[in-house]
């Protein structure tokens, strides 16, 4: 392994994460969206 690599593992568990975390914020925005929506349609 070249200096600056990481392993399988080490991308594999890095991947997850990002994936949880842009999970977490997809959930929070759709949230969000919902809020203004129903806000909107009471006008």
């Amino acid at each position: 392994m070249k200096e600056g690599d990481i392993s399988k593992d080490e991308a594999h568990h890095s991947e997850e994460l990002i994936q949880k975390l842009t999970n977490k914020l997809i959930g929070e925005v759709d949230a969000v969206l919902h809020e203004k929506e129903a806000e909107l349609m009471e006008v």
